[in-house]
Formats: structure tokens, sequence, C-alpha cells
């Protein structure tokens, strides 16, 4: 069909679809100028008079960890002289280096040698994950080693740090290596029987973390410690956590006076903090803890494309104990905490309360009586109740998606509402305070003290508290699941458990109600099929709620 095109036609197409092609090698010589430009601005360059931040050079490395294991890392450090103050920080499992570049090349330019390092069996990392256990310990030393090797770092002040799991491996390579000077958690467990277990209750973030060890390479000749975690084995877990727990080598980081710092969401749903407060107030050493709304990695998330209120905080820390700067960290109180419902941004516009330790943050302790009115009371009421639940079945109070509900309902700073009215009967009951005309401030650690009678040896009952408006919908402040072995059947029995710390705020005219079900979706419930249990209260063993309440 060629012959149909007029030549001057065909002259005029070539010529055409010449310039197009020109037009598209000049973008892409264009492209690959800009992005040279880019990296060698931020790696190495001098700053011309208008460049803010000092040059630094980043590559990346392998490095051998115990047992050989190549470590896949990089590092960033000033380009002039050294030797600068070394932080190491081990990746989280669920994000990659560059998750977290912003903040090394801007910790470089700081004056830091900052290297990330996959741990062992993660990303593109050697070996096998060892899930906090001691060859994960050991590869921390090892990292530093490589880093005095060959870096500008100063070994008289090094400092690790981390995210997630990352942020269990910085605290625990400190409890092993005195050269660590200060280590700093954000979303980080301190035990990791929270991690499992809650009350005696399988979680769904221990199923994940178990089960993404054994397939990663995590699990021992027995297959543990997925293999106790399906077949529930709650003495088995607690040995094989007790050496993998920051809060195991308390005394060592008071001996050895290490630096501080956590940084934990009131929701983590993944590490959750449920004695972190008790293990703080027990350190002897410069210490910082910071409470936010959100769950797990929620508020630190931003960090790599906007300044992020997490990692300036974390550096401010870093600055003072590594760098020995007066900015103001020596004279604040150890305790920082905004509120669950604080706002949007993780509550970024509110002024932090402040505490000199978690002790002095919890409020005076009220306890309030479940009566047959369905009420919340100062006094227990002088005729019996019984509320007979069947196990099973969800409800709308359940806490939420895992790592995704809190984080975006923090975020936006405004929870979904329950309505706690439909809530059918069997499935779950609800006790409420009449409402506080001048609103009330919840802080601390709630417990509740149920009378509990069972069908079935073992169970679940789930406990939540909710901000009641004045409409009937709830708003989550906190809960717990309970779970009990071995009882007999038909018989009552006295419980009494912890629900987890929060920090909420509730408004003018609000109620705080108390809804017990027998199941939740971040919870592994133990009830057998259609089991069922009945929560009394009687003069005699009243069901009482404990609340730290201002």
């Amino acid at each position: 069909m060629a012959h149909l095109v007029p030549p001057a036609v065909a002259r005029l197409v070539r010529r055409a679809a010449r310039r197009r092609d020109l037009r598209r090698r000049a973008r892409r010589i264009g492209v690959v100028s800009l992005l040279l430009a880019v990296l060698v601005t931020t790696a190495a360059a001098r700053p011309g008079p208008a460049a803010a931040a000092p040059p630094v050079t980043w590559r990346q490395v392998v490095i051998p960890g115990t047992d050989g294991a190549p470590l896949m890392a990089s590092v960033a450090e000033p380009a002039g002289p050294g030797p600068h103050p070394l932080v190491v920080m081990p990746l989280p499992w669920a994000a990659g280096e560059d998750q977290f570049r912003r903040s090394q090349l801007t910790a470089a330019q700081g004056g830091y040698t900052f290297l990330l390092y996959a741990t062992r069996g993660t990303h593109q990392s050697g070996g096998v994950t060892d899930l906090g256990g001691p060859k994960d310990i050991a590869d921390v030393s090892r990292v530093i080693d490589w880093a005095l090797a060959h870096t500008s770092a100063d070994a008289r002040r090094i400092a690790t740090m981390g995210l997630s799991y990352g942020a269990g491996i910085s605290l625990l390579g400190a409890a092993f290596d005195r050269r660590i000077s200060c280590a700093l958690s954000m979303s980080g467990w301190t035990d990791m029987r929270d991690v499992l277990q809650n009350n005696g209750t399988p979680t769904l973030g221990g199923l994940l973390f178990t089960s993404w060890g054994s397939v990663t390479g995590g699990a021992d000749r027995r297959g543990a410690p997925l293999r106790d975690f399906l077949h529930w084995d709650p003495a088995r877990l607690a040995a094989w956590a007790r050496p993998r727990s920051p809060a195991t080598y308390l005394e060592r980081y008071n001996t050895w006076d290490t630096a501080l710092f956590f940084a934990q969401p009131w929701g983590d749903s993944a590490t959750p903090g449920g004695r972190l407060g008790e293990f703080f107030d027990d350190l002897r050493v410069p210490k910082r803890l910071e409470m936010r709304p959100g769950d797990h990695g929620g508020a630190e998330f931003s960090a790599n494309t906007m300044p992020n209120e997490v990692s300036a905080s974390a550096m401010r820390w870093l600055d003072h104990t590594l760098k020995g700067q007066d900015n103001g960290v020596a004279g604040e109180p150890a305790v920082r905490i905004r509120p669950v419902n604080s706002g949007p941004l993780f509550g970024a516009g509110r002024p932090y309360e402040e505490y000199p330790s978690w002790a002095a943050m919890t409020a005076p302790a009220r306890r309030l009586f479940l009566n047959a009115s369905r009420s919340l009371a100062d006094s227990p009421a002088p005729s019996d109740s019984h509320v007979r639940l069947v196990a099973g079945a969800p409800t709308v109070a359940d806490s939420g998606v895992i790592a995704i509900q809190a984080t975006a309902e923090a975020a936006v700073g405004a929870q979904l509402p329950r309505p706690l009215a439909l809530i059918p009967p069997g499935t779950g009951a609800l006790w409420a305070t009449e409402p506080y005309p001048d609103g009330r401030a919840l802080r601390g650690t709630p417990r509740l003290h149920p009378t509990l009678t069972p069908t079935a040896p073992r169970g679940t009952i789930v406990a939540y508290l909710y901000d009641l408006d004045p409409l009937g919908f709830g708003r989550l402040m906190t809960y717990a699941p309970y779970t009990f072995d071995d009882r007999t059947p038909g018989t009552a029995f006295t419980a009494d458990f912890p629900l987890r710390p929060t920090a909420y705020d509730l408004p003018a005219g609000h109620r705080i109600a108390l809804v017990v079900t027998t199941t939740d979706s971040r919870s592994l419930s133990r009830n057998p099929p259609l089991a069922a249990l009945t929560l009394s209260s009687s003069a005699r063993s009243p069901s009482s709620l404990t609340l730290p309440l201002r």
C-alpha cells in the first residue's frame, strides 16, 4: 500500500518521526541527568552557597553476620573527617531501606554515621530469621564491628534504633553489647509474651509473628514457636519468649546506664505495650517514653516522605545523649503522652501532657460495680444479677481491623462510631455509668473483676471500655480479652485482669460503657463451640470495674 502515499507526505512523516525520536532521546538524557544531579547532591557533592544541607556520602554494603550470613546494608555519613556518632538501625520485616532513606540521609547531614541493615532472613539478607534470638542479637555486634572498621564511626558514641521488629532487636542488642550507650524503640516490644498473648488469650499478632518466622526458617527442630502457639502451650511459649524480652535484662540496662527512648501507640495490635509503663518506671537510666494515638507503626509511617514528629523527637534524644547537645531534652519530664482522642495527625496539634513517671500519669483508681440494672455504680446492688452469653458470635463492639483501623482513625482524628444498641442479647452485654456533666480523663490501666460460671473447662471473654455518647454510639477507649483454663463446668469463679493501658478524654455529657463479649477479631478465642458462660454479681461476690479516672 506504500505506493498510495505521495512522496512529499512520506518525507514529512519521516521527518516528524525523526523529530519525535530526538525529543524522546532528549527527555531520557534530561531525566538521567536530573537523577544523577539529585544523587550527587544528596550523596556526595559539596553544596553551593544556597545549599542548606552539609554534604554526605552514601553506599550499599554487605556485612558478614554471625555464622557468615550476609546482611544487606547501607551507610550514610558526613563527607568530612570523623569520628562521628554511630547509629545502627535494624529494619522491620514489613518495610525496606527506602522507607527510611530520608531519615538516614537527614541524620548523616546532622553529623551521624547512620547504618541501616536488614536482619537475617529478611529482605535480601542471608541466613534464616531468628525471631529476636541469639543470632539476631549477635548480629548487632557484628554490624557495629564492621562500622568501626569501615566508616568514620566513633566507638565511644554508639546508638541503636528501630521500628517494630527492628525496635526489639535494638533493645536486645543494647542489653548484650556494652558499647551501645543509647537505644531507641518505636512500636517495639519489651516483653515478648505481650506479642503472643493477652491475659492468656492467643493474639492474632502472635499468630502472624510465629507463622512468618516459621515460613522464613525461624522454627526450631520441634517447629517452635509456631507449634507451641497452635497447640497453645503457654509454659513453653513463656520460656521461649523470656530471652527475647528486653524486660528480662532490666538490671543490665540499669547497671550499664544505657539511655532508653520509647515511642509507642496506645492501640498497638502487633507489639502491645501492656507492661511497658511498669518496666519504664523500674529503669534507673536516662529515659523517655512517648505515647500517641494509633496502631503499630502508624505515627512513624510518613518518615520517608515528610517531616515526622516521632523521627524528629528521636533525633532530639540522640542529639542530647550521643552529642551532648543542650537542646532542652534534659529538662523535660520523662513521660509525654497524647490521649487516644487527641485530634488529627496522631494528635500533632495538641501539646503533650508531661509527667515524671508512668505512675504519676496514672489517675486515682475508682471502683464501679456491675448491677442488675446494667449500670456501673459506686456500690453493689442488694439484688443478684446474671447475664448469660453464648460463645462465638462477633459483635459491633469488635476492636477493629488489626494495624489499619486505629491508625486510620488516629490520622483523621475521629473514630468510627459503633452502634452499641445493635449488640444482640446473648452475644454481649453492656453496663454504663450515668453521664458525666464535666467529662472525665481516663489515664492508666483499667481492671475488670468478674464472677464467671462456665459450661466448659476453658473459655474466653473480651471486655471493652467505650465512650458512649447521648445517641448511643460508642468510641473505643480500650479493651482486653481474658482466657481461663481447667475450670469446673457449672462452678462459679472470680477472675481479675487488666485491660490495655490507655489515655482518653471523655467529653462532657458522655457515659463510660463496659461491654463484655466472647470474641474479638484481634484475639483467638478459646471457647469450645456453643459453649456458654454466665457473668454474675451479688453482694457476696460483686463483679466490679476499676477505672483510673480524673
